[in-house]
């Protein structure tokens, strides 16, 4: 009850939609299926209205023509068909059953039409903008700037500004005046407080001027040692330019004592690595300007002239326009002096102090010369002036001098010098924490500016801040003195913090990671500033894990930017995780695999559930046919999202950050629409959805024999639920891009099973349905008449479209298990097979009721016999898809290798056969009787033939036969199939051999009579063949034809000749003869080139057969050549009488003079006859033997010495036959010929004396 009145309830409504959106499928294969949607909705409006589509507007007439075109010949014309076909005709055969076939069929394009919705949205606008990310995303709570901060950054910006330091480089601003102007822009100051704060900031004190060196390394320094190396370090400091003015010109611009007497001189070296100062002597009034605190010294590094040391220095500047670095390079000797030196520098205050250290150091130099120890040796010294440095500093070489011109120096030094600021605020001055995190405030309000002013909206935006903005940037880091990995986090958090208010460009984002990453060691940031970068890493993380969550609505697949913006942020995430930094700071993070999984599976399941409840709201839930529209609804969206996942997202996370996504979300929604299905079909129709094959089947053939009367019963069936399978179908065919470990798991593979009930149903009507259909195209039958003329009707038509629309229907369920699929199979291939037979029944007897078969009146060919047997035939070959369709080899090799009883009674292909020979036969009877008809005349024409005067030749005695053939033919040929055509000149040219065949069997003539029949018959060949265009000549060269053309070559020979054809028949059947029951004859024979003999041993025979009363016989053996009248001059000879035996031996040779012309003539034999001599009565034949003279050696050119050397040659004895054939018959019916007469009395006696 549910399944009659619920599940088959929605096809009026559902037809006239599916017809037209066909219809525009069959239009135009470009056409854009959102017209083809748009057309369904149209109709979805109207659908109470009466909607009548007539056939020029309706897509099922042009299915129909296609699928036509499948099995018709290649010569009909379909643009013809469309034409001629009737309307009105096609309409009603459709509509009789309420165009059930089409609106099935038409499932699949449907389906089709949604895929192509689908892989559509894959033609994505690069212009269009993505969707805003922060509506679907919480922003993180971060603190806003107070006023008080506000205007203290200002402050700062001013002060910076004020205070600029350094050259100006390229890419900065070098105008003060702009850089005041774009602050107060960017911070939106008014003109009342720029002025105000600015005048703050010019009271602030000035920040004093440090410079930080690195001394990196040295190369090609001279060689100090006895080795070949130096143990060099540096000793370097600032030399303020207000103090050395008076010095400017004077000798020695080292800080140490001259380099004089310092060759040649070999020492102890100590390899220890320490902080040393050389202890050198000094002029007095250099002491004077050089403080302790501007001197510092680098590592000793011995054994070298290519030192490396890396140390780095900071000095406190007077006057950076006028300061000088000095640096000297030594080679280390005196270890004690170098570390008192050192300790003594530490304790020395104040320019007295340096004083007394300096004239120390002198005294020790002249002591340590005197007494004969080592001093440090000079390797060279640089000036560097403090004003040539850039704003960001500079990384060079640097040759070194001497300290006088005379000087003879070597090598260069590499150094690196930039310029920073402090100022005394009571703080250590490494702590700079205040003014990193006001640099990523600074960076955070340019952004938000530039942001501001970017029309095209923010994810356009590259970024790149103008120069005023970059030049300040910079001053601030550099007098904040504010190293590159601080700047570099600085601006990270600033532009990631500034990415939650307005999406930026995640390639942005990401080059500032790795920027980060180049630029991060292990001790490179404090511990607040490390914990501030977790933080900026945490809320980035989680912001994107939102967004993924929410991804089919942020980064829907139809938005080209959107899924770029997706492939950037994995790629920030995947940066991220790969960060030394963030594992750092951010020790006991989750990994991002786990994670981004997780989130994927909460958010499909999420996804799930709202897209579920959505497809409830959108039907009523109070009809079956409301609840089957929603899972038909649910399983296509979801069918459309994995498209998405396959195509789109799984590439992106697989590579990306090695998620498969695909996996994660198919096998989610797998479960969740496999219990969902299973439970509102099995919540709707009961238990017929859980049956098995059997239950189903036997439940149904039931009601098969209960549904007798078709008219009496009104089925209607819908296509919702077959359009629900055909969605799970392809929801099930995504699991191809699973590995196979998880197919096996996977429940919703069983969906066919729930369906079982509805197939069988759908059997069962369509079976009655298509008889019902059948009956009513033959009865609105109506010609079809195409350019090539062939003929046929309406009624073929209609009934191939029918049954190809059953077995394609079945072909898109696809059904998947082949085992369980046979029993539906069978049903559809006999219902298919039964309604194609019953068809030709129809039409058959149409046929006949139009008088046909009656015998009264004059036969013509006519268009309705011509349309009869076109009409079966298009059918018959309409069943010739039906294998490859329906599967056969496929399912018997299934059947072959699964434990099924009876295999026999699932022989699908011996139902096909059936049908097709019981077609065959339907079209066999009507050509034969074509061909019947026409007999009297031809018949009447071979007469003519016949006996015709001699001197007619044959092309002119057969005019009259080919004459009515052809006019008969050419009608035939015009409104016949091909194969149909071929069918009646093969019956109309058996006929015309048995014509041939009955004048030979009743007529007796002269040669040349036959002579014209051999000729004529040839002619009928050419004719009916047609080079090659008729009838193939396979089917001409039939069994009767072979007959009728040997018996004619024979006819036509002159007497002697048809005696040497029986000669060469004989030697035939003696070849072929095996048999050994009338006994063998062993001989040798040979032939004489020189003296044209043939020589000829009769050694004996064996198993004679018994010809007196004794059971014995005494035989003997007649040596003759034939034909006789070939060798009229040769004698024949006889063997000894050898008595009482079977077994004789004779021994005896002969010698016999032939010609080697008569010995190589056809049908040339030696025959032996082997008799029994009775001295009462007459001799009897006992058998006898043919031997091709030209197959005896010596004839064939090759030498023989003598018997010796031949073989014995054995063979079997022959009888003749009771009943005259080949050549000796025709010779019997030449009474009238006396050489003919002797011959077979010859022969006749021989097969008397067998008998």
């Amino acid at each position: 009850m549910g399944l009659c009145l619920a599940l088959f309830r929605c096809l009026t409504m559902h037809s006239a939609k599916v017809r037209i959106k066909n219809f525009c499928d069959s239009q135009s294969s470009n056409m854009e299926y959102k017209q083809i949607d748009g057309c369904s909705e149209e109709l979805d409006k109207s659908v109470d209205k009466s909607v009548d589509i007539k056939w020029s507007a309706d897509f099922s007439n042009k299915r129909n023509l296609v699928e036509y075109a499948r099995i018709l010949p290649s010569e009909t014309h379909y643009q013809s068909i469309q034409h001629e076909l009737s309307e009105a005709t096609v309409d009603r055969v459709q509509e009789s059953d309420g165009n059930f076939f089409e609106n099935f069929t038409a499932l699949s394009w449907r389906q089709e039409n949604k895929r192509l919705r689908a892989t559509n949205e894959d033609d994505r606008d690069s212009t269009k903008p993505p969707p805003s990310e922060t509506q679907f995303v919480q922003k993180p709570k971060l603190p806003d700037l107070s006023r008080k901060e506000f205007e203290l950054l200002y402050v700062e910006v001013l002060y910076t500004i004020k205070h600029k330091i350094g050259t100006t480089i390229g890419g900065h601003l070098p105008f003060i005046q702009d850089l005041y102007q774009y602050a107060q822009e960017a911070f939106k100051v008014s003109p009342e407080d720029h002025a105000r704060l600015l005048a703050q900031a010019t009271k602030e004190k000035p920040p004093i001027v440090i410079l930080n060196a690195t001394v990196l390394e040295a190369r090609n320094l001279e060689a100090k040692d006895a080795d070949g190396f130096s143990d060099p370090y540096c000793m370097l400091g600032i030399m303020p330019g207000h103090r050395i003015e008076s010095l400017e010109g004077t000798e020695g611009g080292s800080m140490g004592s001259s380099d004089e007497e310092n060759s040649g001189r070999s020492r102890e070296k100590d390899k220890g690595n320490f902080r040393k100062f050389s202890l050198k002597k000094k002029s007095a009034a250099l002491r004077d300007l050089l403080p302790a605190k501007y001197i510092q010294t680098t590592r000793v590094i011995p054994n070298t002239l290519n030192p490396v040391w890396n140390d780095k220095f900071r000095f406190d500047l007077e006057d950076v326009q006028t300061d000088r670095v000095h640096l000297d390079i030594w080679d280390h000797d005196d270890e004690f002096s170098v570390i008192e030196a050192a300790k003594k520098l530490n304790e020395i205050q104040g320019i007295k102090g340096l004083g007394r250290y300096f004239k120390q150091v002198a005294q020790s130099a002249r002591t340590s010369k005197s007494s004969g120890n080592s001093v440090d040796d000079f390797l060279g010294c640089i000036n560097i002036s403090l004003d040539d440095i850039p704003s960001s500093g500079h990384e060079k070489w640097y040759q070194l001098q001497g300290r006088t011109s005379k000087s003879n120096v070597e090598g260069q030094i590499k150094l690196r010098l930039t310029l920073a600021t402090r100022e005394d605020r009571g703080i250590p001055e490494d702590d700079n924490w205040t003014d990193v995190r006001q640099h990523e405030d600074l960076i955070s309000i340019f952004i938000e500016h530039e942001v501001r002013k970017c029309k095209e909206g923010s994810y356009r935006w590259h970024g790149e801040l103008p120069q005023a903005a970059q030049t300040i940037i910079h001053q601030h880091a550099v007098q904040g003195d504010i190293t590159p990995v601080q700047q570099a986090v600085c601006r990270w958090m600033a532009y990631s913090r500034k990415h939650f208010d307005h999406p930026l460009d995640y390639q942005l984002l990401l080059s500032l990671l790795q920027e980060l990453d180049k630029l991060w060691e292990p001790t490179s940031l404090s511990r607040e500033e490390e914990e501030c970068l977790a933080e900026s890493f945490t809320r980035f993380i989680n912001h994107s894990l939102t967004l993924i969550k929410r991804q089919r609505d942020a980064f829907p697949v139809n938005n080209r930017q959107a899924m770029l913006r997706l492939d950037g942020m994995l790629q920030c995430l995947a940066e991220i995780y790969s960060l030394h930094v963030f594992k750092r700071t951010c020790p006991f993070h989750k990994e991002l695999h786990p994670e981004i999984t997780n989130v994927i599976k909460k958010s499909t399941l999420e996804w799930y559930e709202r897209s579920h409840r959505r497809c409830r709201q959108h039907t009523h839930v109070d009809t079956e046919e409301d609840i089957i529209q929603g899972l038909l609804e649910l399983t296509n969206l979801l069918n459309t999202d994995l498209h998405h996942a396959v195509i789109f997202y799984t590439k992106l996370y697989e590579q990306i950050v090695g998620v498969q996504y695909f996996r994660i979300t198919y096998q989610i929604v797998e479960k969740m629409l496999s219990a969902t299905v299973n439970t509102g079909l099995r919540e709707e129709f009961g238990d017929e959805v859980n049956d098995d094959l059997q239950m189903t089947l036997s439940r149904l053939e039931k009601v098969d024999k209960d549904v007798s009367d078709q008219q009496s019963v009104v089925i209607i069936m819908g296509t919702q639920l077959f359009e629900l399978y055909l969605a799970l179908q392809e929801f099930c065919k995504f699991k191809e891009h699973l590995p196979n470990s998880i197919k096996k798991d996977l429940s919703i593979c069983q969906y066919y099973q729930w369906f079982r009930f509805a197939v069988q149903k759908w059997l069962q009507i369509a079976k009655h349905k298509a008889y019902k259909r059948i009956h009513k195209a033959v009865e609105l039958d109506k010609t079809v008449d195409v350019k090539s003329g062939v003929k046929y009707s309406t009624s073929a038509v209609d009934v191939c479209c029918c049954f190809s629309q059953m077995t394609e229907f079945w072909k898109n369920l696809d059904w998947p298990d082949l085992i369980d699929a046979l029993p539906l199979v069978q049903q559809l291939t006999e219902d298919v097979c039964g309604g194609a037979v019953l068809y030709a029944d129809l039409v058959h007897e149409k046929l006949r009721k139009a008088g046909y078969y009656d015998e009264d009146g004059q036969f013509d060919v006519t268009e309705q016999l011509c349309i009869t047997i076109n009409n079966i035939e298009q059918v018959r070959k309409s069943l010739s898809p039906m294998p490859e369709m329906l599967q056969f080899n496929e399912i018997q090799t299934a059947l072959e290798s699964y434990n099924v009883k009876n295999k026999s009674k699932y022989d699908l292909s011996k139902i096909l056969s059936k049908a097709d020979a019981q077609m065959i036969q339907k079209i066999k009877n009507v050509v034969d009787r074509v061909a019947d008809k026409m007999r009297p005349d031809i018949k009447k024409d071979v007469f003519h033939l016949n006996w015709a005067p001699e001197a007619v030749p044959a092309d002119d005695a057969i005019g009259d036969l080919l004459e009515y053939l052809d006019s008969n033919l050419l009608v035939l040929n015009t409104n016949l199939l091909k194969t149909n055509f071929d069918r009646i000149l093969e019956s109309i040219w058996i006929e015309c051999l048995e014509e041939f065949r009955e004048a030979l069997d009743t007529e007796e003539a002269k040669p040349v009579f036959y002579q014209r029949m051999y000729d004529a018959i040839g002619l009928l060949v050419q004719f009916f063949n047609a080079n090659d265009k008729g009838l193939p000549m396979q089917n001409i060269v039939c069994p009767l034809y072979k007959k009728v053309r040997q018996e004619l070559s024979l006819h036509k020979m002159d007497t002697y000749s048809l005696i040497e054809t029986f000669y060469q028949e004989k030697l035939d059947e003696q070849r072929q003869w095996t048999s050994t029951e009338y006994g063998a004859l062993s001989v040798r024979v040979w032939y004489k080139r020189d003296s044209h003999t043939m020589l000829v041993e009769v050694l004996s025979a064996k198993d004679v057969i018994p010809l007196d009363a004794n059971g014995l016989s005494d035989p003997y053996v007649v040596v003759s050549f034939c034909p006789e009248h070939m060798f009229a001059n040769v004698p024949t000879q006889t063997t000894k009488i050898v008595k009482k035996t079977l077994n004789p031996v004779f021994d005896e040779s002969f010698e016999f003079n032939v010609s080697l012309q008569q010995c190589q003539r056809k049908g040339a034999a030696l025959v032996f006859t082997v008799m029994d001599h009775d001295y009462v009565f007459q001799n009897d034949f006992a058998g006898e033997v043919f031997m091709p003279l030209a197959e005896i050696p010596g004839v064939d050119g090759d030498e023989v010495t003598g018997y010796e050397a031949l073989n014995v040659v054995t063979l079997p004895l022959m009888q003749p036959g009771r009943k005259k054939t080949g050549a000796l018959a025709v010779l019997a019916k030449r009474e009238w010929d006396k050489a003919a007469e002797d011959f077979v009395k010859l022969r006749s006696k021989v097969q008397e004396q067998s008998s």
